[in-house]
């Protein structure tokens, strides 16, 4: 059992005069609250034609953190046959299946970081999991907060990439989502603040693309290497292309890891929650 990790982005939002009115006396959640509230909750919504459902399971703290576990369900037409005695006739079985997912909601740097198991018959996490916060966003827009969604990616396979096309990559393309929550001390940082408080926006995604049509791309620099190491927490996305080919893209080499057992059943008890969070976190 595969499980892909994903940096939830909580970003400040500001109300119209109007709402702010209505309200007024209502004291926001902070983004730990707002996290733990919003997967607290049945969520039904679409992916790319589909209906999905997120369901909580429970709820479990750890070191003073809170680690919400649910599961999100698609419903599935299989083709199977009857028994000899019904000459084997085929029929149709409606069923579901379904993903784990367990969210640390933790305001540390390692924090706001979710495991999603990863199952081909419901969907690529990263995309599921957009989709779901989309719905979220859109049903607590009142809520003060936005939450944006990126996988935590494997660095190495970025450097493995500009090693194995060099001298080939014509284009590539850094994509930031501001304000930054990591931690990561650089001059990127600094450039993304100041050009959001700049725009004056709560949330910003900044796109830097860089394009050299011989493939004499550079990538030894300190500015690659902070970008990468900011993307690789889940602070945004880099895609590469020789000419017209990608032949790179962070959210394709997503960081997992393996639960120790096929066990799908184990966040339904607390021992299988807690096994589950020292995997996947500590």
């Amino acid at each position: 059992m595969r499980y892909v990790y994903i940096r939830l982005f909580l970003s400040e939002i500001e109300h119209p005069p109007l709402l702010d009115k209505m309200l007024e006396g209502r004291e926001q959640d902070d983004r730990t609250d707002h996290l733990i509230h919003a997967f607290s909750k049945r969520w039904d919504f679409n992916h790319r034609g589909s209906q999905l459902i997120y369901l909580p399971v429970d709820k479990e703290s750890d070191d003073g953190i809170t680690f919400c576990f649910g599961r999100i369900g698609k419903q599935v037409v299989d083709h199977v046959n009857e028994g000899p005695e019904r000459l084997f006739e085929k029929k149709q079985q409606t069923s579901w299946r379904a993903s784990n997912l367990v969210l640390n909601t933790g305001s540390d740097p390692d924090g706001q970081k979710l495991a999603i198991q990863e199952r081909g018959d419901i969907g690529k996490p990263l995309a599921i999991v957009n989709s779901l916060v989309q719905h979220i966003n859109a049903e607590l827009e009142k809520s003060g907060w936005v939450i944006t969604a990126n996988v935590i990616s494997e660095k190495s396979t970025f450097w493995e990439a500009t090693e194995k096309y060099k001298g080939q990559i014509t284009k590539a393309e850094f994509s930031y989502v501001t304000p930054n929550i990591l931690g990561i001390r650089s001059q990127l940082n600094k450039r993304l603040k100041d050009y959001r408080e700049r725009e004056n926006a709560q949330l910003v995604l900044v796109t830097v693309t860089i394009q050299e049509p011989k493939g004499h791309l550079r990538f030894d620099t300190e500015e690659v290497q902070d970008a990468i190491e900011y993307i690789s927490e889940g602070g945004g996305s880099v895609k590469l292309k020789a000419g017209k080919e990608k032949i790179f893209d962070s959210k394709d080499s997503a960081k997992a890891k393996d639960a120790e057992s096929d066990d799908s059943t184990a966040i339904d008890d607390k021992n299988g929650r807690q096994g589950l969070i020292k995997r996947f976190f500590k």
